[in-house]
Parts: structure tokens; sequence; C-alpha cells
């Protein structure tokens, strides 16, 4: 088989996986025991210590985008061990969201986090190269409106050193939509320009009506 026909099937296979993997994300529950590797090991602190850009979208759960962001994230390590994580989103619909988290974890991966937009805290456990973590969260959805939301949140850190995130997003325990997001160390040329990282405006009205099932 040529180079060309190899590629071609190449992407065939990456796009198969990816199909199946979203679609077992969308119809079940995931079990971290199950789907992480061994390797690369994720080290939450190492990764996010520094600036880390995020970009994504939220999808119903028809599987219909309907809201796009961007943020950054800057992360330190305070003199007592705790990790704080800053973090800012810039949603396609004109909302910004700011909160800050502070982030513990055991030396057997336990992972524990409270932030002010969380009800509680986060709880959740990293095994190999992945993390999964569960909160209830009050999302702005529109100025001065927000949900109050259960999240199901896994990342996964990739051989290439890029992270991506899943999360199931429910409201009084129906499953409402999902959130997917990648992660990566942002270039002195994006950090110019942060009007390019939004796009495919999303009323606030249209994403409210989504949610009011």
């Amino acid at each position: 088989m040529n180079t060309r026909g190899t590629c071609i099937v190449k992407s065939i296979r990456f796009a198969v996986t990816v199909s199946g993997f979203f679609a077992i994300v969308g119809c079940s529950s995931m079990n971290i025991n199950k789907i992480n590797r061994a390797a690369p090991e994720f080290d939450f602190v190492s990764y996010f210590e520094g600036h880390r850009r995020a970009s994504g979208w939220f999808a119903d759960r028809f599987g219909k985008v309907r809201r796009h962001f961007c943020g950054d994230f800057i992360g330190t390590v305070r003199p007592d061990g705790v990790f704080e994580l800053d973090e800012k989103l810039i949603y396609s619909d004109g909302v910004v969201e700011t909160r800050l988290w502070e982030v513990t974890i055991s030396s057997d991966g336990r992972f524990s986090a409270v932030s002010d937009s969380l009800v509680g805290k986060a709880s959740g456990v990293i095994k190999g190269n992945a993390l999964n973590m569960q909160y209830v969260m009050n999302v702005l959805i529109a100025p001065e409106k927000t949900w109050k939301l259960s999240m199901d949140d896994y990342m996964f850190l990739q051989p290439d050193g890029s992270l991506h995130n899943i999360t199931q997003v429910k409201k009084f325990g129906v499953r409402i939509g999902s959130v997917s997001t990648q992660y990566h160390r942002p270039l002195e040329s994006e950090l110019a320009d942060d009007s390019s990282c939004v796009s495919a405006p999303t009323s606030a009205t249209e994403l409210a009506s989504v949610l009011n099932f």
C-alpha cells in the first residue's frame, strides 16, 4: 500500500475510534479503573502550573453544539502546598466567567477541590493518565443568571502532551449535554488576540431553552 493509502486507513481508524469513544461517553457512565492508561502519568499540578489555554464547546443531549468558549488557566503552588488555579472563560454568547480553584491531591491520587462557584467541593481520583471528578457547580448561562448543574468530569493526558476533557452535565439528575475541552500551552501570538478563540454566537435565550427542558 502506498503512503497516501496508509494515511487514509489510519485516518479512518482514528475517526472510528473517536466516534466510538464519544458514543460510549454519551450513552453510559465511564469507569476510570477500566479506561485509564498507565502512561503517560497525569501530574495535575505539573501540567497546570503556569499558563494553560482551553477551548471547547457545550453540546446538548442530541449532540448539537450550542455554545463555544475559550479560556486561560494560571496555576501556582502556595507556600502551604495548596495548588491554586485561576480560571477565566469567555463564551461565544458574551458571558465571561472567572473562578479560583484550590486543589489538594493526596499521595494515593485522591483529588479534592473547592471554588467560589462550587456547591460543596469537587472530589475525585487520578489514575494513570486520567482524572475523574464529580461536583455541583453554579454555571453562568447569561448575565446575572446561573444554573446549578451536576458534573461528571474526565480528563485524559495524551502521549503527545495534550490534555482532553469530557464532562457530562446533568440538571435534576437528567443528562442535558456534555462539555468537550482541550488544553494546551499558549503561544505568544495567541495571548495577543482573545477575539480569535470564540465563534458561532449562541443567544442566551437559545441556551436557556436547552437547559430548561
